[in-house]
């Protein structure tokens, strides 16, 4: 192994349920073969919740879904991490809202004005918390789970409602993490989340994306430090400083690629440099349907009306079997 960290882990998104016998198939074959030992599942709305129905999305598993891949994960020695956006990524751009926000727009930060990137939760509506933390519990009971990522990551809708424009970014941030960390842990879940609200562009030398300009990054110094933080760079930056920034904050972490392998190997060369001892393994993230993911890692070719997957889904293949060939 050319790196010296112990995890190996994949995001990948839930399978639709008419995917799941080949879902755990891939699970028990390709996973095992390739050594991932942790396997965090984008699940998002794409579940059948019964506290609040009219947040389920489109073809939901069930409960009896969710076990059955936990089962699976569990039987292959594969830790299993359900995933949700429990604050920004509540929208595709200003008009496609997703479930909560949806059935609940008193809920939207930016109470339905035009928004940059994509809708945020408001953290400080008072019903916002009691309603996502309903859907934490029946995702972590029906996965049986002992962790799960909280996503939090890309956060540009925050601040602008009446009620959260009395406090600083940061202090919303963090309030709002820390409360559904405590809750998680209440129930001895280890709580995950992305961690580029965490870092200052300007001090980072990164665009927006993987890192904040809006003030969230002092929050680093008020969020649990029992969170492992997802620490993602997808561009081939001459420095990943934030290796430095979450080890000596004393925050376990993931290293997450998803595209470029020629990216991965200069993150992770670089974390293995300033690497203080806080890096639990590195992560393959893959933003596509799990279908295609499997279709790609098997040789099959992509949807003729499928353009993006046919060119990107490439890169994510090649990025993949790179982490699996080098660490």
């Amino acid at each position: 192994m050319s790196y010296p960290w112990k995890s190996r882990a994949l995001c990948l998104e839930a399978p639709t349920p008419g995917e799941l016998d080949r879902f755990c198939t891939f699970i028990r074959t390709r996973l095992v073969e390739d050594r991932i030992d942790t396997l965090v599942l984008l699940t998002r709305y794409r579940f059948a919740f019964d506290s609040h129905p009219e947040c389920r999305g489109e073809d939901p598993i069930s409960k009896a879904d969710a076990a059955q891949i936990a089962a699976v994960c569990r039987e292959c020695g594969i830790h299993l991490i359900p995933k949700m956006n429990l604050l920004g990524h509540q929208s595709d751009g200003s008009e496609d809202v997703y479930p909560i926000l949806k059935f609940h727009p008193e809920l939207d930060e930016s109470e339905g004005a035009p928004v940059e990137y994509c809708r945020s939760i408001c953290p400080t509506h008072p019903l916002s918390l009691p309603l996502v933390l309903d859907l934490v519990d029946e995702m972590t009971a029906a996965f049986g789970c002992d962790a799960f990522h909280m996503g939090m990551d890309e956060v540009f809708e925050l601040g602008k409602c009446p009620r959260c424009r009395t406090h600083s970014t940061a202090e919303l941030f963090s309030g709002w993490v820390n409360a559904i960390a405590a809750h998680l842990k209440q129930k001895g879940v280890t709580p995950y989340m992305w961690g580029d609200r965490l870092l200052n562009s300007d001090r980072c030398g990164h665009g927006p994306w993987d890192a904040s300009r809006n003030g969230t990054d002092p929050a680093i110094e008020t969020v649990d430090h029992d969170i492992v933080i997802c620490d993602w760079h997808y561009h081939n930056w001459p420095r990943f400083p934030s290796v430095e920034t979450f080890g000596e904050a004393g925050f376990k972490m993931y290293l997450c690629t998803f595209n470029v392998a020629e990216n991965a190997k200069l993150f992770f060369d670089y974390a293995k440099a300033h690497d203080v001892g806080q890096i639990l393994g590195v992560m393959e993230t893959t933003w596509c349907p799990a279908k295609y993911f499997m279709d790609g890692i098997e040789g099959r070719e992509a949807p003729e009306n499928g353009k993006w997957y046919k060119e990107g889904l490439p890169g994510i293949i090649r990025c993949y079997r790179w982490m699996v060939e080098n660490c």
